[in-house]
């Protein structure tokens, strides 16, 4: 299998950089688009991030913690210089701003797949973040690692430029939104042309979304959550011919998308190297080449862990 260069901020693919020096503190203002997401409000020496999802508001400042201030929950001083990440998402931000070097501790090192990353230089990240000695912690929910959490969306309710949006909350902590909002506005205007240039293929191929559950009984599920069905109608598809499906009865599972062009998996897999061949004996193949699947035999599965079976 193959592995893409650079790592996708889940909506695009962007170029790894170089670390890029730490922000100062003037606070920037700018724009979010995503409703309901996150605001982000300036004053003069501080400024207010809130999640308006988990119902919770992080205030940021330079020098001193300013009093006064009503309803945040947290303070954290900025920019911030490690981060400890317990969502993926988090990394591709972080490596798409160009701080990849300030992560510094996540909940499993080894399941990052970003290229750019040097993993053996980050360290596992505990229950306890405060023993880890981070100054932020990206995780799914808003308290886990008490006052330094930091909540990101982990799961697939928001479309893909909703969730890339997320950039700008995490690039708030460097100092660094102007950048952020940059980067976010060359995803969309890429994101949009791209989507409205396959919105007029005549025959749209059939693509599924899929997921293995181990466990004492293996489960196959075709997916059908917002991120991934618009992913798939922007990229020109249709997943229209099945519904969302959950099954622990392969041959369902497998009827269900035998009549794809394409399959996305985001399985977790750990057969590093036999990644192809660990798909098939999870998901039931035994005789991939001669099952009558166009994308098993033209090995058109893609992962979201950027390693394809088209090797």
């Amino acid at each position: 299998m193959r592995r893409s260069l650079c790592v996708a901020v889940q909506a695009a693919v962007l170029i790894c950089g170089a670390g890029v020096a730490a922000g100062d503190c003037g606070f920037d203002e700018i724009s979010v688009v995503t409703s309901p997401g996150f605001t982000i409000t300036v004053d003069s020496e501080y400024k207010v991030l809130e999640d308006q999802t988990a119902g919770i508001k992080y205030g940021l400042y330079c020098d001193r913690q300013p009093t006064g201030v009503d309803g945040v929950d947290r303070w954290f001083k900025v920019p911030v210089s490690s981060a400890g990440i317990r969502v993926p998402v988090a990394s591709g931000f972080l490596e798409a701003l160009g701080r990849r070097d300030a992560i510094v501790a996540a909940e499993a090192p080894a399941n990052l797949t970003n290229a750019c990353l040097d993993t053996s230089k980050i360290r596992a990240l505990g229950s306890d973040a405060e023993q880890t000695g981070v100054d932020v912690v990206f995780s799914s929910d808003a308290g886990s690692d008490g006052d330094r959490s930091v909540r990101l969306p982990a799961d697939d309710t928001l479309a893909p430029l909703q969730l890339a949006e997320w950039i700008k909350l995490v690039a708030a902590f460097f100092n660094d939104e102007k950048r952020a909002a940059a980067l976010f506005g060359g995803i969309a205007d890429a994101y949009k042309c791209h989507r409205g240039n396959l919105q007029h293929v005549a025959a749209r191929p059939h693509a599924y979304w899929v997921e293995y559950a181990g466990g004492d009984k293996a489960s196959y599920s075709v997916v059908g959550s917002a991120y991934q069905k618009e992913l798939l109608a922007a990229a020109g598809t249709t997943n229209a011919t099945a519904a969302a499906l959950n099954t622990t009865d392969v041959a369902a599972f497998q009827s269900a998308v035998s009549d794809a062009a394409v399959v996305f998996d985001q399985s977790q897999l750990t057969e590093h190297g036999q990644r192809a061949t660990e798909w098939y004996r999870k998901f039931g193949y035994t005789d991939p080449q001669n099952s009558g699947s166009s994308f098993l035999r033209t090995r058109s599965i893609w992962r979201t862990d950027k390693y394809t079976s088209a090797s």
